[in-house]
């Protein structure tokens, strides 16, 4: 059993409360595994184990929001104003959308890779449209948000989710079970810690440079940040 500390984190009200997050929820949950995966399938192991500890991010809000010809401007099927949409979207990078919302830590005591995946066994409108991102980093050497990434299709330009469909997948890279422990995660919208780590990247003498993943890692180390982290999740258990 590998224990996983957990939170939503809503950086900022106004986008989206915390009282419509969801819960990370094992995707096989969602799942009929012998009539998604077939009568063989239902019961493969590679398939079932792959699946196990993968978890799935759902949307808290009912959003969709078309765009026109030159991406200027995006007209809303719901009745949210300009503001909330430009906030909740944030800078298009050539179709490339990182939402606001929803917002996630992870930590884990032991050294685990952590996976944000596309929501691959999912067909909705969302996943019609949009190319869900992949990124990777240690949860135990690194402690940052996680949202929702992703890049348009070609030739869509339409963002579309109810809420409670999946938008992207958390997978734990570790052959035992994982107990996921929430914490209230509250401290940190106003620790240093957090700022810490986001400032680390900055004043850097090349700042076009990416910063490797082992660096930050062994600085994380440095500043006893994983102990501090802990201390603080442990405080705060739910």
């Amino acid at each position: 059993m590998r224990t996983v500390y957990w939170a939503s984190f809503p950086e900022d009200n106004f986008f989206i409360s915390e009282l419509k997050y969801y819960s990370p929820k094992n995707i096989l949950k969602d799942l009929d595994n012998k009539k998604f995966f077939g009568g063989a399938g239902g019961v493969c192991p590679a398939i079932l184990d792959d699946a196990r500890n993968t978890f799935s991010i759902k949307a808290p809000i009912d959003f969709s929001i078309t765009f026109d010809d030159d991406w200027t401007h995006a007209n809303s099927k719901y009745e949210y104003n300009s503001n909330f949409i430009e906030k909740f979207i944030g800078n298009i990078d050539d179709k490339v959308i990182q939402l606001a919302a929803p917002t996630y830590l992870f930590f884990s005591e032991e050294s685990l890779i952590m996976n944000q995946l596309p929501p691959y066994y999912e067909e909705t409108e969302f996943t019609k449209n949009c190319i869900g991102l992949s990124a990777s980093f240690n949860i135990a050497h690194w402690f940052r948000v996680v949202k929702p990434s992703f890049r348009m299709r070609k030739d869509c330009k339409t963002i579309d989710f109810n809420q409670g469909d999946s938008l992207t997948y958390i997978k734990f890279f570790t052959d035992d079970k994982i107990n996921l422990v929430q914490f209230d995660a509250s401290p940190f919208l106003t620790s240093t810690l957090m700022s810490g780590i986001m400032g680390y990247k900055q004043n850097r003498k090349f700042s076009l440079v990416p910063t490797r993943l082992q660096e930050g890692y062994e600085a994380f180390k440095r500043a006893n940040y994983n102990k501090r982290i802990l201390k603080i999740i442990k405080d705060n258990l739910l």
